[in-house]
């Protein structure tokens, strides 16, 4: 069997010590592709970067605008153009309304909302330039309708949501692609604390992998799954609310989610 191939030749990759995106990061490694790696500084990215000859690490902090712009450069000066940039730094904390949690809400604002937009604004004006790239930005389907409990994190993703669309509409003609990625639950640390019993049709971080890289070679603008999550969460958010309460409530109750 042929190995696999892909179209870039240098990839960026933001929340790369996260599970999902730490496993993108290896098997586009293991494909040949320089895979720069950003997180902040941990054991977790050192023992990334020492997975591979392919991957190297570059640490910066997401929400430090500035910080990300020096390291974006210095990944094209060290490895090259920066053909694909994978924005896939998140974090997810429970919302109880009985006591909300204000500033774990802030953070995952901050670093799900904030840590995208600051990576757009790093690697987006050379690739306008060159008149050539491919964003890829890390949302959620649970960033389509609102769900008990999510209140923060699925906030957050509405909100990328909402970013990557209008970044689609105004990149067209530009040479630059944009693919939004909205997984449904996947089995990583991220999402330890959320009840077992809650998450529907789980996949783990190594299919989820699997999955996103089978398309995003194709630059759609949306890679998402699982395709019966996909379904329910999109159908909630496009009908009246006067409907979509109670179909979410009888769902949850149907399914003990």
């Amino acid at each position: 069997m042929a190995e696999k191939t892909y179209p870039w030749k240098t990839a960026w990759i933001t929340g790369a010590s996260g599970a999902i995106c730490g496993e993108i990061a290896r098997r586009l490694a293991d494909a040949g592709v320089k895979v720069a790696a950003t997180a902040r500084p941990s054991e977790k990215l050192d023992a990334l970067a020492a997975s591979s000859p392919n991957i190297t690490a570059f640490p910066a902090d997401v929400l430090d605008v500035e910080a990300l712009k020096a390291c974006a450069a210095k990944v094209e000066a060290e490895l090259g153009p920066i053909d694909l940039a994978l924005l896939g730094a998140g974090m997810y904390v429970p919302f109880d309304i009985r006591n909300i949690d204000v500033e774990g809400f802030r953070q995952t604002m901050a670093l799900n909302v904030d840590g995208v937009l600051n990576g757009v604004a790093a690697v987006l004006p050379a690739m306008l330039e060159r008149r050539g790239g491919h964003l890829a930005i890390m949302g959620s389907l649970f960033g389509y309708a609102g769900w008990p409990g999510n209140g923060g994190y699925g906030a957050s993703k509405a909100a990328v949501i909402n970013l990557a669309e209008s970044l689609k509409l105004e990149l067209r003609g530009t040479g630059v692609d944009l693919t939004l990625v909205n997984p449904g639950f996947v089995d990583t640390p991220l999402n330890a604390s959320y009840d077992p019993k809650k998450k529907l049709f789980v996949i783990s971080k190594e299919r989820c992998a699997r999955k996103i890289l089978e398309k995003l070679p194709t630059r759609p603008y949306e890679i998402a799954f699982p395709p019966q999550v996909e379904l329910f969460l999109k159908t909630v958010r496009n009908l009246p609310r006067v409907a979509s309460f109670p179909v979410v409530r009888w769902f949850i109750k149907a399914t003990g989610a």
